[in-house]
């Protein structure tokens, strides 16, 4: 009993990951980002008015896109419970899909004019409305670029699934989880940071790099760089 206890602890790999994650996949958001100003590519609307034009603005969802980013640095903490080789085939998926998310950045350029969406005029003096505002100023204020795919919904996919029928995790965990990841979806469109297309593109990027990563154990190519801080002995 004492040793299955142990071995579902928390570990302290997990902890230094899931805070590093946070700052890692916002590196390899903003290299893609210089990189595709490199390349200078033209970029696209990934608009679709039938759709997009139909979703409303709902300001109460700035609250779960917010927490999402701590959400994301608890997953991999929550997942260090689980074998050790299936941490490192998600932590693979994590970069594996992060990384291929900023070659689309590249090649397939995107954007969005928010002063013609209307989400530069004031509709509100509220704090919801407050803080909307101040997150478009840190991305790119008037003009937001490179969209899709939505790192938010690539990193919540990674993170929804991590966790998906992991006994070695607590119920509530996952089912925190499962709402995160649920309301991050919608907070991408209905606080317009994104548009329909590139929660679709984020999703389904994060389902394949954790499909691809854990089936074929990609993530053995990270045993020796991580282990030489992994203090616990893992579950064989």
């Amino acid at each position: 009993m004492s040793l299955e206890q142990n071995n579902t602890k928390v570990k302290t790999y997990g902890i230094i990951i899931g805070i590093i994650s946070l700052a890692l996949q916002h590196l390899i958001y903003l290299t893609g980002h210089w990189l595709a100003e490199l390349v200078n590519i033209t970029p696209i609307l990934p608009k679709i008015d039938v759709i997009d034009n139909a979703i409303q603005i709902i300001p109460i969802f700035i609250i779960p896109y917010v927490w999402s980013y701590i959400y994301w640095a608890l997953a991999p903490m929550a997942i260090s419970r689980c074998k050790f080789d299936y941490f490192l085939d998600y932590l693979a998926a994590y970069l594996f899909s992060c990384l291929f998310g900023a070659v689309i950045l590249v090649f397939v350029p995107t954007y969005m004019d928010r002063i013609a969406e209307g989400l530069t005029s004031v509709q509100g003096e509220t704090f919801l409305w407050k803080l909307m505002q101040f997150w478009y100023s840190l991305d790119g204020g008037d003009m937001a670029y490179n969209l899709a795919p939505s790192f938010h919904c690539i990193n919540s996919t990674i993170a929804l699934l991590g966790v998906f029928k992991r006994k070695e995790i607590p119920l509530w965990f996952r089912i925190v989880s499962l709402v995160s990841g649920i309301l991050t979806y919608f907070a991408t469109v209905f606080v317009k940071q994104h548009y329909f297309i590139d929660v679709v593109a984020g999703i389904a990027i994060g389902v394949v790099g954790y499909i691809i990563c854990t089936r074929w154990h990609l993530g053995k190519v990270f045993l020796k760089p991580i282990s030489w801080f992994r203090k616990e002995k893992a579950e064989q």
